[in-house]
């Protein structure tokens, strides 16, 4: 039985079948975005036909990495021509720097937010035809107002220190395990180590850079075996769910696919281990 918004994890193969939905060509927009860290000018490897590209460095902001102003997210979506009627589809290298954008974009209400499973890999895997550029061509330019962000979606520090020792939330660590258990801090920018007291481990992988727990060569594993794992550590729809990593990123994917698995009440920890550490000495 198919998860509530499975239909918001794509293959490539759906991906091109949605490009040729005459739908998407005529009354509703369709708008690719490949997402990477960096310039246009460092990637090399290729776009998606039609794509458009986002530097993730201009969604988030140092030093904590957290999510930029609603003022300047609502300028970067119009900068990509996204209205509120926009159906978006999130790629890149990593599913992760994707997850984040599509978190940032559902954040900001944008409704029809998909990823592309396996990103740009599994698009010339299959011998899909690539592009050397991205498009530069923004239709709706300027008509996004971001009026009432999903607050829901994004946990402050005094969200969570609220939260933390309610029975009815979950706060659930998806760094490493060695990060979890403290051994070590993860990034060569972090000093602290340890988690955030009464968080559970939610899985993730072997360092701040991996999700093999969730991920196999870049493509989500079957949303079953994740949504299993979970259970093993008490994390299930009924609670309220607020994710954290690092700085943002890996907590970005586990709540995509919370939202494909269709949990009604999800959010990230946006400041982190790294804010926490911080700010709780």
């Amino acid at each position: 039985m198919p998860y509530k918004n499975q239909h918001k994890i794509l293959s490539p193969v759906e991906l091109k079948e949605l490009i040729n939905d005459p739908k998407y060509q005529s009354n509703q927009k369709l708008i690719m975005v490949f997402v990477e860290f960096g310039q246009q000018s460092e990637y090399r490897d290729g776009f998606i036909p039609g794509s458009l590209y986002l530097d993730i460095n201009s969604i988030e902001d140092g030093p904590l990495w957290n999510l930029v102003s609603n003022e300047q997210l609502e300028k970067v979506i119009n900068e990509l021509g996204i209205s509120y009627e926009t159906t978006v589809i999130v790629y890149g290298k990593k599913i992760m720097a994707a997850a984040r954008a599509a978190w940032a974009f559902m954040y900001a209400g944008i409704e029809d937010v998909r990823l592309l499973n396996g990103g740009i890999d599994a698009w010339k895997a299959l011998g899909y035809s690539l592009e050397e550029h991205p498009s530069n061509i923004q239709e709706c330019k300027d008509s996004f107002k971001l009026f009432l962000p999903k607050a829901n979606y994004l946990s402050t520090m005094n969200d969570l220190e609220k939260n933390i020792q309610d029975q009815n939330t979950i706060v659930v660590d998806v760094r490493s395990w060695n990060e979890f258990s403290g051994k070590t801090a993860g990034y060569a920018y972090m000093k602290e180590k340890g988690r955030i007291p009464n968080s559970v481990w939610g899985y993730a992988g072997s360092d701040p850079h991996h999700m093999e727990d969730y991920e196999e060569n870049g493509v989500l594993k079957d949303l079953d075996i994740i949504e299993n794992l979970w259970g093993e550590s008490g994390i299930t729809s009924e609670k309220k769910v607020i994710f954290y990593c690092g700085t943002g990123w890996r907590a970005s994917e586990a709540f995509f696919i919370a939202h494909l698995l269709g949990w009604p009440n999800i959010s990230v920890y946006d400041g982190g281990w790294m804010e926490w550490s911080q700010s709780n000495k």
